[in-house]
Formats: structure tokens, sequence, C-alpha cells
């Protein structure tokens, strides 16, 4: 047998700064401000200009009025997926990214002592995915006939995903050591997804003169567009007792009040015979609906940091609780139901467009550290946690009802860099070093040794999917921020 396998050819174009595939994190948002370079260790004091994120109480630490762009000059991504459909190898890729994260404005009413209000609008998580491949070889996969046959085995996988907020905060200075804030945020998600995996075995040649062309063949897509809108919002408090600063930011669970999604998916099977030899009848589900009702939530969360400052020095630490969202109903089926032609694989057809999502409990902690060079010149670092609230688990093509495929798994950031001030003008540069790292996973799909129907698994043409895939990416960003300081003096 001539065995020629043309393997995992992938394409990973526009990932964002911090994710990959609807990240399933919390802690991925980078804003490229200074409490970016703290890697987010500033519940406790330190957050600046992204206060109305971290903690809206830190609103009031400015009493001037400033604006601030930042932008990521370039991320460099390193991914790697190995035997993620079979024959061991693994995909190697690189890209580079420029994306604008946060703009923000900060107000000082004259009339409002000791207030401040803040607008801003930012990216909290952004993806754009593409993965393709095709695996190619001869071998008698067809038991019933005789000689080899040509497989062909596509799997193509896109995840489009946006997340954008808009948020007005306000926060108000009671004394020199105690403040409290409030912010809201409106949240914005669309999302386009298309997974589909298509498996061919033909003839590669006539057994005789007068055989006619013969294929098996198997289907399965899924695609996806939708948006969701919601409401979030978070409360602060700071208090500061004499070297150090104690904070502490709740954030009430998702208020989802408008979302749709259209949603196509079929799966189809042509030609197969069972494990006896004997030919199955052609099998089809096929649905399509628009205007599903669709949601995305957020669960209550709780943040407290402490900053102790030394000198020229200061040291910060956070820790953020986000609690359980119990299973639900992402985008919702509606009447009629798909066709159904000799569902002989068993799908459960009921509800069959019903997507649902679970987020389990996740503590992440972040510390960071900043010193004072000269008046103008600060050096900061920082370290996080950046665990997923819902691991990946293999593809859910077969599996029902189903979930949107996510490669998401625990991630780690490290930061450095500077701020140099110039006349009115904070200006931030600096690095970000992010990894995730995790092996024995369950594939994706198994090209290399398929069979033409494993019926409890309802695998068709496939092998069966073993947990021996393992992931590995490493991404290298370079930050860059501006705040205009407009009421400090030069």
């Amino acid at each position: 047998m001539i065995k020629n396998t043309i393997n995992l050819l992938w394409l990973l174009l526009l990932f964002s700064l911090s994710t990959n595939a609807q990240s399933k994190r919390y802690w991925s948002n980078s804003f490229n401000t200074d409490a970016n370079l703290l890697s987010g260790a500033v519940v406790g004091g330190g957050s600046g200009i992204a206060a109305i994120f971290y903690n809206p109480a830190q609103i009031a630490d400015i009493d001037y009025q400033k604006f601030a762009i930042s932008a990521n000059i370039f991320s460099l991504y390193i991914y790697r997926y190995n035997n993620a459909l079979g024959g061991g190898d693994g995909y190697n890729d690189w890209n580079f990214k420029v994306q604008p994260r946060f703009v923000a404005f900060l107000l000082r009413p004259k009339r409002w002592k000791s207030t401040s209000i803040e607008l801003a609008s930012f990216t909290r998580d952004k993806v754009s995915t593409e993965l393709r491949s095709r695996n190619a070889q001869e071998l008698d996969i067809i038991k019933s006939r005789t000689g080899d046959e040509i497989y062909l085995a596509d799997y193509y996988y896109r995840m489009n995903y946006e997340d954008y907020w808009l948020s007005i905060g306000i926060a108000k200075k009671f004394d020199d050591k105690f403040s409290i804030g409030i912010s809201g945020y409106h949240s914005y998600v669309s999302f386009k997804y298309d997974y589909e995996i298509d498996t061919r075995a033909f003839s590669a040649e006539p057994v005789t003169s007068d055989d006619s062309f013969y294929i098996s063949q198997y289907k399965n897509v899924q695609s996806l567009s939708g948006y969701s809108s919601r409401l979030l919002f978070k409360l602060g408090l700071k208090y500061q007792w004499r070297d150090w600063q104690f904070g502490m930011a709740v954030q009430t669970p998702s208020i989802n009040y408008l979302g749709e999604s259209k949603v196509y998916r079929e799966v189809s099977m042509q030609n197969i015979h069972n494990q006896s030899g004997d030919l199955l009848p052609n099998m089809l589900v096929s649905e399509y609906q628009e205007e599903l009702p669709t949601a995305h939530k957020d669960p209550f969360s709780v943040a407290f940091g402490a900053t102790y400052k030394h000198k020229n020095s200061s040291f910060y630490f956070t820790g953020e609780y986000f609690g359980k969202v119990n299973r639900y109903k992402k985008i919702e089926d509606q009447e009629p139901g798909p066709y159904v032609t000799n569902n002989i694989i068993g799908i459960r057809t009921d509800d069959w467009l019903n997507y649902y999502a679970q987020n389990n409990e996740v503590t992440n902690i972040a510390i960071g550290y900043r010193v004072k060079l000269e008046d103008n010149i600060e050096i900061m670092s920082g370290f996080r946690t950046d665990f997923v609230y819902d691991d990946y688990d293999g593809g859910f093509d077969n599996r029902y009802p189903s979930e949107i495929t996510s490669f998401s798994i625990d991630q780690y950031h490290a930061t450095v860099g500077g701020q140099f001030t110039i006349l009115k003008t904070d200006i931030i540069a600096g690095l970000q070093y992010s990894f995730a790292i995790d092996n024995n996973l369950k594939q994706v799909a198994n090209f290399s040794d398929p069979v033409e129907i494993i019926p409890e698994q309802r695998l068709v043409l496939q092998g069966v999917r073993n947990n021996n895939m393992g992931i590995y990416e490493h991404t290298l960003s370079l930050f860059l921020g501006f705040t205009y300081n407009i009421g400090r003096p030069n």
C-alpha cells in the first residue's frame, strides 16, 4: 500500500493580544496603561487611568483632567498544536498584530468637591482565529470493497469574537484615607463561528473496466453568527493606612437584555457500512434558524488588593475570585426543528440548535513592583495568573447538546516596562510575555487511523480520539500608551 499523508496545513490568522478562540479567561485583558505593566495587581492602588475597570474608587485619586489612548504596537505569537488531528505531527505558527485597546477621559467637576468622573471605551476580549487542515492518504478503509481507497479528511475552524465595553464611573474622596466609587459598563459581544469536519473515501482506481466511481463520505458542519448586549456594575472601596493602601472591588453578574443569532448545523453521511459490512441508509440531519435568543453571562466577582510603599518603591498584590455560572443556554433553538432522514447514529434532534456554556469558579492572583528612578522616570514589573473557567476538552462537533469549541488552557503573564513624563504627557512602554502549556489533551479529531464507523462515539470515517494532544502558546507583546494630563502643571 502506498501511503502519502499531507497533514495539518493550519492557518492561524489575526490573533488579538491576549486570547485564542474566545479565551474563556477573565484576566486576558491588557489595556497598555501603567496598570498593565504592574500585571493588573492594582485593586489596592496604582491603577491610574484604568481605575474605571480595576477599582472605581481610585478614580478619585486623580485630581485633574486626563485623556489617555493606548495602542499595542505589536505582538508576536508562537503557537504549536501537537497531534491535534493525529499523525503525531505538530504545527508551528508565528504572527504579528497591531491593535488599539483603551481610550479614556477623566473629568473633575468644579462644583463637586473631591469628585471625579471617568468615561472609557475599551475592548475587553477580541479574537480572530482560523485553522485549516487536510489529510490525504491511500488505505483500505471500505472493507466491503476490494483494494485501497483515497482518503481525504478536511478540518476547518474559525472564530471571530469581540467583547467591546463602554463605561462610566464616578468616585468621591471623603478624606485622605477613604474613597468610594462605582462604575457601570455596557458590553456588546459579537461572534462568528464555523466548525467543519469533512471526510471522504473513494476508489483509487476501478476494480474492473466497468466499475463505476464509488465514494463514501461524511460531513459535520456548524456555522453561527450573532451578538448579545448586557450590563454590569462594579463597586469599589479604597482605604489608606500609613504606608499601606487597601482596596476592594465587587462586580455584579451580567444582566442580559438583548441578543440573537443565526445558526446552521448539518450532519450527513453516504455509502457507509456497519461493522458487519452491511450498507447503511444514507443519513441527513439539517437545520437553519435565524433570530435565536442569545445570551452571554459573566459571574459575580470580588477582588482584594494591597499596596505597600517604601521610600521610592511600591509593592502590589491583588487576588480576584470569580463565582460559578451554572450551565445555561447560550443559544436557544426554536421551532420547527431539523430535517431528519435515517438518523442511524442516534443524534439527539430535539432542540438541536441549543448551545450551552458554563463557568467554573476561578481565583487569579497578581503581583507588581514599581520603583521611581527620577521624578519623571519609573520602572514597573509584574506577574499574574490567568486560569480558564472552562477547560478545553476536545471538539464538540459530535456532542448533543453542543458547545462552542475553544482551545483554552491556563495562561501566565509576566510584564516589565517604564513610564516617562514629558511636559504634561505620561508615556508608558513595556513588554509582556505570556505562555500556556498543556499535554495529554483530547484530540480534535483522528484522521491518521480512520475506520468506516464507530457508532457508539458517532464517528464516521475517523479514528478514536485519544488523549495525546499538546498545546503550546507563547506571546511577546510591546505596549505603548499616552496619557495627557490636561490640568496638571508643567
